[in-house]
């Protein structure tokens, strides 16, 4: 498993923040958030444009984006498959601080 240094990411109260998480590999992963109270994942950006020549089997989902109130918060990220949640491919922390 890559495990990735925390992250600084901040933001406004109540203004949507994009986490700086990429896209897994287009074989079933996806970002499984543990999200503390105060944090709400809302709908994922648009979808971004993927080049056709490069593009076969990539991801083109759009950025992971979050509410949240004035405070700090962390965040735990991992890279799973549905059907293999307790392995992961990849795991970060992100520390939210909202002004």
């Amino acid at each position: 498993m890559t495990e990735f240094a925390p992250v600084v990411v901040k933001g406004i109260a109540d203004q949507v923040v994009e986490l700086p998480i990429g896209d897994g590999p287009a074989t079933g992963y996806s970002w499984l958030l543990d999200l503390p109270a105060g944090v709400v994942r809302i709908g994922d950006g648009p979808a971004k444009h993927v080049d056709a020549e490069r593009g076969l089997g990539a991801s083109a989902s759009g950025a992971i984006r979050v509410v949240a109130s004035k405070g700090s918060y962390r965040i735990s990220a991992r890279l799973v498959r549905p059907w293999e949640p307790e392995n992961p491919a990849a795991a970060m922390v992100i520390d939210l601080i909202i002004e």
